[in-house]
């Protein structure tokens, strides 16, 4: 039946030709939205490395001086770091509270933006050449509080607590350094426009900074010991991003009223928590324009995929209307109509596949021409297959719709009432 179809195809090629060509250029567009939207979809639902849920920002701030309870500076005997270490230690000893952290221009989804030039003791300054990644000033119980893990899948947390001067990289940042070596843990690094090198505890798994961005080569910096105290002292311990994870689920007036009850724990000295903000309040805030940028990108794509459809439906609808006269005739000759229907749908299909090869060539040129978005994703093997084997199926899916109904109708009418249209 295949031989027959294509012989018959040719017959036609007059009229094919155009359908050929809509059918080259529909596809080339579709497949192009595909790959697209297969791009947004992996990049956004991947791990993000981290883990926000039931997490809470406390905001601090100091005492004015004509503030009641106000501590004069004669009076003063602690230091901006012990007051802040002590105020951590306060508010863990709640039996709601699961963990505490400090981190400065750090938090997720808090935009912080810290870049440092780093350099590997023994590995390729090639790569590090006129270079700076983003770090992370974090206290060790960041790792405890996110839920951070190794690439082997081991708490990070474990590696760096009690540890001093030691960092947690990414695995794009090992990669960069050591190019899949091993023994990456127990290397040393150096910081620029500092003499004192850090020891690398941990390889984390890939961080995300948004569910639309992908993980980039960036460290963790361990607060702990006199680091800690020299990055509170040039920051200040008001401007820390007090980061609490609680034991269960709390509402925000729940939560606020968490804070009345905790009274006099909340302060130390001239420092004070005067408010709660969650998490994911800050990753709403920050994705708005992502998500505004994903709901216009996606409403185009479906604009482009209504028009795609209606038109694949309506040349082949018209097709058919405009072959009533040879079905009935096939009727008449003693065609059956379960087997007519096959033929036509083959048919169809056939057209279509006419168009692979074709299409695999633009797609192609368009990888050449770096046309596609491989910064985020990488062109495998299995991409390729499923955007193009997706597009496909919808092209089908349109096609055979397009044949169904207008066939449907012409196999129900008698042989006799067919044969007018011939």
């Amino acid at each position: 039946m295949l031989k027959h179809i294509l012989k018959i195809m040719w017959n036609q090629r007059r009229t094919n030709s155009w359908i050929f060509a809509e059918l080259l250029i529909v596809a080339g567009v579709l497949w192009m939205m595909v790959d697209t939207f297969w791009v947004d979809n992996r990049t956004y639902h991947a791990p993000l490395g981290f883990d926000i849920e039931n997490v809470w920002r406390f905001k601090l701030s100091k005492l004015n001086v004509k503030a009641p309870g106000y501590v004069a500076d004669s009076l003063y005997h602690s230091s901006d770091p012990e007051d802040l270490t002590q105020l951590m230690a306060q508010i863990r000893q709640n039996p709601e509270v699961e963990d505490v952290c400090v981190t400065f221009y750090s938090c997720p989804y808090s935009n912080g933006n810290s870049w440092r030039e780093i350099r590997p003791e023994d590995g390729d300054t090639a790569y590090v050449s006129n270079r700076s990644f983003q770090m992370r000033n974090v206290t060790p119980e960041y790792f405890r509080l996110f839920r951070i893990r190794t690439v082997d899948g081991e708490p990070v947390y474990d590696k760096v607590a009690g540890r001093h001067n030691v960092i947690v990289v990414t695995p794009a940042m090992a990669e960069g350094f050591y190019h899949g070596a091993p023994n990456v843990v127990g290397r040393r690094v150096y910081h620029s426009r500092r003499e004192q090198a850090s020891e690398i505890a941990a390889v984390s798994v890939p961080i995300r900074t948004t569910e639309y961005e992908r993980p980039e080569a960036s460290y963790f910096q361990c607060l702990e010991g006199e680091l800690f105290n020299s990055v509170v002292n040039d920051f200040g311990a008001n401007s820390a991003e007090f980061c609490v994870r609680m034991k269960r689920a709390y509402t925000q007036d729940e939560m606020n009223r968490f804070l009345d009850g905790m009274g006099d724990r909340l302060t130390v000295n001239n420092l004070y928590v005067y408010g709660v903000t969650p998490i994911s309040y800050f990753r709403a805030n920050l994705l708005k324009y992502y998500d505004r940028e994903a709901s216009n990108k996606m409403s185009l794509m479906a604009f482009m995929l209504v028009n795609v459809f209606f038109g694949i439906i309506g040349t082949f609808w018209l097709r058919m209307q405009n072959r009533k006269g040879e079905i009935g005739l096939r009727m008449a000759l003693g065609a059956h109509r379960i087997t007519l229907q096959r033929y036509l749908y083959t048919e169809g299909l056939c057209l279509l596949a006419l168009t692979l090869p074709l299409i695999i060539i633009f797609a192609l040129n368009m990888v050449h021409m770096d046309q596609l978005d491989t910064y985020r994703q990488p062109l495998t093997f299995m991409r390729f297959l499923a955007t193009f084997g997706l597009t496909y199926l919808l092209m089908a899916a349109m096609i055979c719709i397009g044949i169904w109904f207008p066939v449907r109708k012409a196999v129900r009418l008698a042989p006799a009432e067919a044969l007018h249209y011939e």
